[in-house]
């Protein structure tokens, strides 16, 4: 064990330990003994027949490394438990944080959990007013994480890893998602857990790239024969559609940028110019395309109604959104291609 707790319940760190001061076990609030010698680094252990669960399960380096030094930032910010079980839920988070009347629940997570099981452990926390704060490790920070698991963690439109070999937290937010391409975003190197991460904008869009790699797949015939059939039904083309369509940078869609967007293009030609629909109805029909809790659907289909706003194609009027203009298709591809600017 490389840490303790000493008879100011302070976390201490072994290599910082003082050896006739009295130590305690984090978990079991047993004594402990500080050792040292020429072959093993400073540590704590458990006296003869000390039977502790917290320190004894099959725990990797890293998930102790990581829980323990957050353990260590933390109490600077209030008072801070290892393993405190929460007996109503039979939940035993990494770190319990006691700030004024508030709990806070840190979770560190270093190994692969489920969604299910994520959102049963977030909704236990809930049950008891207790505000949590998810911490991934190592294992999870990759440079191009998939959208579910981005979306699993993501709170506010942030992630948050800590790096125990570097002791640093890394932010994550500002995520986009143009169409062939990765997921992009923001990321920053701290060693503040609350940390403000400056958004860095929109990145520019290759449109000519983006309209060439779609007339691509419908080469290749990999594009749902539905729209096709539907858009062919109405006498129009794919490739001749509205330039913002492929303007897209949503994260977090079941669909393509340029699909979800052509959508909602056609959704209002639906309502008609002039006519009215109420705005949860609009976006409830946005909504089905976009992964994640209720939130974040909300927000990423408000963007876009702002975008349509921008556009010029509706207006809001309190609860309601009033068609001002129909969306223009382009002849040929070739009249498209000539509205590009570079």
């Amino acid at each position: 064990m490389i840490i303790a707790l000493n008879d100011n319940q302070k976390y201490v760190k072994a290599a910082d330990a003082i050896k006739n001061q009295q130590f305690v076990c984090p978990g079991c609030k047993e004594r402990v003994v500080l050792k040292s010698g020429d072959i093993k680094q400073k540590h704590f252990a458990h006296y003869a027949k000390a039977t502790c669960a917290t320190f004894s399960e099959n725990e990797t380096t890293q998930h102790l490394a990581g829980k323990l030094q957050l353990a260590i930032y933390l109490q600077h910010f209030g008072d801070i438990k290892i393993e405190a079980v929460i007996p109503k839920i039979h939940q035993r988070p990494d770190l319990l944080m006691q700030r004024g009347h508030q709990q806070i629940a840190i979770e560190y997570q270093c190994s692969p959990i489920s969604q299910h099981k994520l959102d049963q452990r977030n909704a236990g926390y809930k049950s008891q007013n207790i505000h949590v704060i998810w911490i991934l490790g190592n294992d999870y920070y990759v440079k191009n994480m998939i959208q579910t698991t981005i979306l699993k963690f993501l709170v506010q439109g942030n992630l948050t890893f800590y790096l125990p070999n570097i002791k640093k937290f890394i932010h994550r937010t500002n995520f986009k998602k143009y169409d062939f391409e990765r997921v992009s975003y923001t990321e920053k190197y701290s060693h503040h857990l609350f940390e403000t991460v400056t958004s860095d904008g929109r990145s520019h869009v290759n449109i000519k790239k983006q309209i060439y790699k779609l007339q691509s797949l419908l080469i290749q015939k990999r594009i749902d024969e539905k729209i096709v059939c539907y858009l062919y039904q109405r006498q129009r083309l794919l490739l001749n559609a509205p330039l913002w369509i492929h303007q897209g940078w949503h994260f977090g869609l079941s669909i393509p940028n340029w699909h979800w967007r052509m959508l909602s293009l056609l959704l209002i030609e639906y309502i008609g110019l002039g006519n009215v629909v109420r705005q949860d109805v609009f976006l409830a029909k946005l909504n089905n395309y976009v992964l994640g809790d209720r939130d974040f659907k909300k927000q990423q289909s408000m963007s876009l109604l702002k975008e349509l706003v921008q556009q010029k194609y509706i207006v809001q009027k309190e609860q309601y959104i009033l068609v001002i203009q129909v969306p223009v298709w382009y002849e040929s591809i070739q009249e498209k291609l000539g509205k590009v600017r570079n």
